[in-house]
């Protein structure tokens, strides 16, 4: 065997690339003589390079202080030169084999952390400081965000639990193994309106016991199993975390009231003992928002309706027969296709009259065309409708915007008489909200005389205030209404975009 070759194989790296492999991670390494303070940089980046500070000097210390200050982040000078001060350097690297710490470079204008490693090393009987800069802003911003994170995670976390306890007419925490309440938990007892005073416990069973006793009134036997402190234990050694019961409990002032008991179910982490976590929610609100909502739905359905049988009027249906059944004999082309929108326009009332699902705007923007085909039979070329539709990839109520055309129609173009006029449907859309504008050059009206009627029941209720209605409530939108008396009167439907 070659021993030559054992001792200098030809994959073994050399000094140099070790070194240069080391200096890969620093932007710099300086050789400090710590008694003279004379240093030299054995390496310095590329970057580090353009900060100009001294790679040399007889004085490592005074140094710092003049030239190195200069590229330190203000809020740090002060720091790293309290750091950097030649005892506490010295007393450092004597006491530890690494000395660090972590401060801010300006580079381009921008503050990047840097680490500082030093060590001593003695040679020929000379002690050295041996100094390394590290860019080490990467990892520090990373660990930064990893602790905001947490902390935003925990600050959810109790913002989730005051929300639930917020809403809710009590609460408690205890030890199911060990039948204990945990101290930080108040009773149950302490807060609420079903009872005044305060009961002190110091087992779950007591409270269970005494809740059923002396508040529970409906529900009673359903209260008592569930909350039941053997039920809930087998309850989680089955897998199931969390349990609910409603019942009836009598109030301070004798009301019999609907409540509601959550049991969440886990472990200790430590001890393994199973711990639980009960909320009572009073759902007196929750029925009366259930009234409300019951209520709004009835509404809208009564909505639905009239604006229904505002727009099939008997005269509306006679006349549009009537034209149809004149030209029929003449025209027969054209009666088919008036017969085609007539069915197109009641197909649309009858689904509006069903629901409010929101349709593709196209569908209402064909019924608008048909209703406005069957109008033409009688008023001819008096009538003008420009269609500015800028954007129609949207969703809407339907015969919401027809109504509107109608409106325009009945009451601005047809009141001119031989004179006519115009209406216009526009469409565009914004950053943040989709906007239909029904414009027309008709007589206009006294909008607020027009309400003031309404509220007085000198005018029937329906037409413009229900489609008000249907668009605030259905789509959350806003309706505007602008008309002067003998020039005409724009209404403009404003959808705001979902985020």
């Amino acid at each position: 065997m070659n021993k030559t070759a054992d001792k200098n194989p030809k994959n073994t790296l050399s000094r140099e690339a070790i070194i240069n492999a080391l200096f890969e991670t620093y932007e710099s390494i300086y050789d400090i003589d710590a008694e003279s303070g004379a240093y030299q940089c054995y390496h310095e980046s590329d970057y580090y390079s353009e900060l100009n500070i001294e790679s040399s000097g007889d004085n490592f210390f005074a140094d710092v202080k003049s030239n190195v200050m200069e590229v330190v982040y203000d809020e740090d000078r002060q720091y790293v030169q309290k750091m950097m001060q030649k005892d506490v350097l010295l007393s450092a690297v004597s006491a530890n084999r690494f000395y660090t710490f972590v401060y801010r470079l300006m580079v381009n204008g921008v503050p990047v952390y840097h680490k500082i490693r030093a060590t001593s090393v003695t040679l020929n009987g000379k002690v050295h400081i041996l100094l390394g800069v590290r860019n080490v802003d990467d990892t520090i911003r990373n660990e930064n965000r990893h602790r905001e994170v947490i902390a935003t995670m925990h600050q959810k976390e109790k913002n989730h639990l005051d929300a639930i306890l917020a809403s809710a007419w009590g609460y408690v925490e205890a030890n199911l193994t060990k039948d204990i309440i945990l101290e930080k938990s108040p009773s149950i007892l302490d807060v609420g309106s079903l009872y005044k005073g305060k009961e002190i416990f110091n087992t779950y069973g007591d409270v269970e016991r005494w809740f059923t006793e002396n508040l529970v009134t409906e529900g009673s036997q359903d209260y008592e199993r569930i909350s039941n402190r053997e039920y809930l234990i087998n309850l989680y050694k089955r897998g199931e975390k969390r349990a609910s019961v409603s019942f009836s409990a009598k109030t301070i002032s004798g009301e019999n009231l609907p409540y509601r008991a959550v049991f969440y179910l886990y472990d200790d982490v430590q001890s393994g003992d199973i711990l639980l976590f009960c909320v009572i929610y009073d759902l007196t609100e929750q029925q009366r928002k259930d009234k409300e909502l019951q209520e709004l739905e009835h509404q809208l359905q009564m909505s639905r309706i009239h604006n229904f049988t505002s727009q099939m009027q008997p005269h509306f249906l006679y006349n549009a027969l009537g034209s149809i059944q004149e030209v029929i004999l003449d025209n027969p082309e054209y009666a088919s296709k008036l017969i085609g929108n007539f069915t197109t326009h009641l197909r649309s009332c009858i689904r509006a009259m069903s629901n409010d699902t929101p349709i593709p705007f196209v569908e209402e923007l064909e019924n608008i065309k048909a209703y406005v085909n069957i109008e033409k039979m009688r008023f001819g070329e008096k009538l003008k409708v420009n269609y500015e539709i800028d954007d129609k990839d949207f969703s809407i109520i339907p015969l919401s915007i027809q109504p509107l055309v109608e409106n325009a129609i009945r009451h601005g173009i047809y009141n001119r008489g031989n004179a006519g006029g115009t209406v216009t449907v526009s469409t565009k859309q914004t950053d943040s909200a989709i906007i239909i504008q029904v414009t027309d050059d008709g007589v206009g009206f006294d909008y607020k005389k027009l309400f003031e009627d309404i509220e007085n029941g000198k005018r029937d209720s329906t037409g413009i205030k229900n489609l008000k209605f249907r668009f605030e409530k259905v789509m959350h939108a806003t309706v505007n209404i602008e008309s002067v008396l003998q020039k005409g009167t724009t209404i403009t439907v404003t959808i705001p975009k979902r985020r």
